[in-house]
């Protein structure tokens, strides 16, 4: 080492602290409250709160005057409603790295007898201005900003509207937004809307660089049933979803696999994937965007689509890994390869049941090469085959696949109403898989996790370590494989 080396690194380390300190010591508080506020109050108390946030249409006085800075809190109060007429909010303002600007909650501040999230409530009516939505990163190079704990409800809409002009959150030309918590329903459309595009986006990112990079959305539901449940997607050339539920719309998860690093769909229910009114083709799954880094899709449940349950494998950059999903009551079996050439998939341990006579996997496009194509440990009911012949890659592995026919699954106890599980030590699927446990590790480590279905999914128990067999499918039957070894060596601590 040099000699000034290592009195830098200290150094580093003793500004880079200083710096967060000084990030800490001047993050400001805001309390807004559209029923008890006023923008000319102080805002920095909750008894003295503004009636708008920044960039909120009617924001005036010193809500118009502060500029929101890395590490400061805009606390909207619980149970309060903020109508059509405060939108939409054109966000300009930005954090950093190592501290977002945070929109959301405190839970000790509400209207009502118990804390509920605060709502803003287009009120079925367009919002005016020339942006139809609630939240829009206005200006480009927006980021490290964090909305949680929101319900967003009433967007309707006619016509055709221009690109990312019509969303409840977009996020276009922004990176490192982080949607937490956040309820998204209500949605409606008139009969002008009828004859074009469906153009509603619920959450837009970019299919431009930076492709809202590190965009993520986590912990949170996208619901129609209140609203027309034949228009909208939930999410367009965003970032990663997870541990979320998505229902009742007529397009999922569109989303902006990255030009770098990895996109994960983890954890999710997504189902009632209905037709458009445009009568388009819809997708409950499908990777948009550059798609030359990784995409993990993995303890996902999607169930009862119209259109392409998934539409996976870029360029041959990309690596695709498909394991612990469970898949049924959809038109189409999961698509890979759209293009000339793609990059590779590996399917492990999904359980499938594809439309009546068709394979569990599908090759989009006749003629197309993957890299690799590597379908192991895969639970497929029905009467056709595991994958379609016209498959083809440069690489192409398949082995350890169960297969049944519906009858054969019905008698074994698998159904719509265990998720398609196993129920037995003897179910076919118990024992018949490779052990992978030697690829647990880095980004694909939940893969050695079974699913577990809750509502949304999560990872469920841990499958075998060492040599002992895998079951095939998305699940662990609690018989079917070895338990946790118990832990050593611990020892009693008197406090």
């Amino acid at each position: 080492m040099g000699r000034f080396g290592h009195g830098w690194r200290i150094f580093t380390l003793v500004a880079a602290c200083i710096l967060a300190l000084s990030v800490a010591a001047s993050a400001t508080t805001y309390y807004i409250d559209y029923a008890a506020g006023s923008d000319s109050n102080s805002g920095t108390s909750t008894a003295a709160p503004w009636q708008h946030m920044s960039g909120m249409h009617g924001c005036i006085a010193n809500c118009a005057k502060t500029t929101p800075k890395a590490g400061d809190s805009i606390i909207l109060k619980g149970g309060v409603t903020w109508p059509n007429a405060a939108f939409p909010i054109l966000w300009s303002w930005s954090g950093t790295s190592t501290s977002d600007i945070y929109i959301g909650v405190d839970q000790t501040w509400y209207a009502g007898s118990s804390w509920t999230r605060p709502i803003f409530d287009a009120q079925d009516q367009v919002i005016g201005g020339s942006w139809n939505m609630f939240f829009h990163c206005v200006y480009s190079g927006v980021h490290n900003v964090t909305l949680d704990n929101i319900e967003m409800k009433g967007i309707y809409w006619s016509g055709a509207p221009a690109y990312g002009h019509l969303a409840y959150i977009t996020a276009n030309t922004a990176s490192e937004i982080h949607l937490k918590n956040l309820y998204l329903h209500r949605w409606t459309h008139d009969s002008i809307a009828n004859g074009t595009s469906d153009y509603l986006k619920i959450v837009l990112g970019d299919t431009n660089s930076p492709y809202c990079s590190g965009c993520s959305f986590d912990s949170g539901a996208i619901d129609n049933t209140d609203g027309d449940s034949n228009s909208g997607a939930a999410f367009y050339a965003f970032g990663s979803v997870t541990n979320s539920v998505v229902h009742d719309l007529s397009n999922g998860l569109l989303l902006g696999a990255p030009s770098s690093g990895t996109l994960f769909v983890t954890g999710n229910l997504v189902y009632n994937i209905m037709t458009s009114f445009t009568g388009v083709h819809e997708n409950i799954l499908e990777t948009i965007g550059p798609n030359t880094g990784t995409v993990i899709v993995a303890n996902n449940v999607f169930h009862d689509s119209v259109g392409e349950s998934s539409f996976l494998g870029g360029p041959t950059t990309e690596v695709d890994y498909y394991f612990n999903n469970v898949l049924y009551n959809l038109w189409n079996e999961p698509e890979f390869c759209s293009r000339s050439s793609c990059g590779s998939v590996h399917a492990w341990n999904n359980t499938i049941v594809p439309r009546s006579g068709q394979p569990c996997f599908h090759q989009g496009h006749s003629g197309p090469k993957m890299v690799v194509a590597d379908f192991r440990n895969n639970h497929c009911i029905t009467t056709s085959s595991v994958i379609e012949d016209n498959i083809s890659a440069t690489t192409l592995i398949t082995s350890s696949n169960t297969m049944m026919t519906p009858t054969k699954s019905a008698a074994q106890g698998y159904s719509t109403g265990n998720y398609y599980a196993p129920t037995s030590k003897d179910s076919s699927t118990v024992g018949a898989g490779v052990n992978f446990a030697s690829q647990c590790s880095g980004n694909i480590s939940g893969l050695c996790t079974a699913v577990s279905i809750v509502s949304p999914p999560s990872p469920g128990p841990l499958r075998p370590n060492g040599s002992a067999a895998w079951d095939s499918g998305a699940y662990l039957y609690s018989a079917g494989g070895a338990a946790p070894a118990a832990p050593k060596g611990l020892t009693a601590v008197v406090h």
